[in-house]
């Protein structure tokens, strides 16, 4: 599939996210994408503050116990993102789409089929490591004199945040544009107060395509893409491509949900993350409805057939 990577900006529809379900099919299967910090975990000043609710955690978990596909799409290096999510065990997009784990799994290696080996395994892209490091150190240089500006060194890219003093906007797009000036196979990447340099080509949008084919395996799954910053843009075009040739009964193809009140590709939004943690609660209610009684019927058949397998 080919995404067009546009789209003309609007206010998304608002949903009130406790009817949620309103908006779903129960004929549809559904895999859902999430963004971690300002959709999943509060914005704090400090990155590293960032903390998932555990009772966010609980509910992604009962989620997934209904048999939904569930994945992280983030700006987060893969390290930060599994310690977030921590215990739960998710594929993840990590470093917007440079590492991308398909599947986390406590199963000893040495007795999982080759199919779940397969799926087990990390895709890191190519970066040019001497171009990461020079640019790194110019970011560094060039930053010395705003002790307000903080720089995120992530193994594949490297982040200027200036979320503690906002009025430094300008001198931190000019420290990275103008580092940029050497390095044309990099590109610059907008976030709320950041600029992250990173290699031309990764997004979220191509993120979520590539973790999608993984998940749906013979399944035909419709993607649901929350997040709330503007590199979360490409996966709102994405989901809302993906599905674009079911079946006309469908109530909703790929759903693309802002968080917040700015102008978007997404159809839809939600105020904050407070309406995230609702929408899901929703969700989760769908997904016990209508998902749960047949995925607990296909588990017990699945016990059974390896029970008689072993005898």
């Amino acid at each position: 599939m080919t995404l067009t990577n546009f789209c003309v900006k609007q206010l998304p529809s608002y949903i009130q996210p406790e009817h949620f379900a309103d908006y779903l099919s129960a004929q549809q299967n559904y895999a859902l994408f999430l963004d971690l910090d300002g959709t999943l975990a509060d914005f704090t000043l400090d990155p590293k503050d960032s903390v998932i609710p555990q009772s966010t955690i609980k509910l992604l978990q009962q989620i997934q116990s209904c048999g939904v596909k569930i994945a992280i799409i983030t700006g987060r290096s893969l390290a930060e993102a599994k310690q977030m999510l921590s215990p739960l065990m998710l594929p993840i997009a990590a470093t917007h789409g440079l590492e991308i784990t398909f599947y986390n799994s406590t199963t000893d290696a040495s007795t999982m089929s080759d199919d779940k080996k397969s799926l087990n395994a990390t895709d890191i892209a190519y970066v040019n490591s001497t171009e990461l490091a020079a640019i790194k150190q110019d970011i560094v240089r060039s930053s010395y004199p705003y002790s307000d500006l903080s720089i995120e060194d992530k193994p594949y890219s490297v982040a200027l945040h200036f979320r503690k003093n906002p009025a430094l906007a300008d001198i931190a797009y000019n420290i990275a544009t103008n580092t940029l000036k050497n390095y044309s196979d990099w590109e610059l990447k907008p976030g709320k107060y950041v600029w992250e340099i990173a290699p031309k080509g990764a997004n979220k949008g191509a993120a979520i395509v590539s973790l999608l084919k993984k998940v749906s395996a013979n399944n035909e799954l419709c993607p649901i893409f929350i997040g709330d910053d503007v590199t979360d843009e490409a996966g709102f075009i994405a989901v809302q491509e993906v599905c674009s040739s079911t079946r006309k009964d469908h109530k909703v193809k790929g759903m693309g949900i802002k968080v917040g009140s700015e102008t978007s590709c997404a159809h839809y939004r939600v105020n904050d993350i407070f309406e995230v943690t609702v929408l899901l609660s929703s969700f989760l209610r769908f997904c016990q409805t209508y998902y749960a009684p047949s995925f607990a019927i296909a588990d017990v058949n699945s016990s059974l057939v390896q029970t008689m397998g072993g005898q």
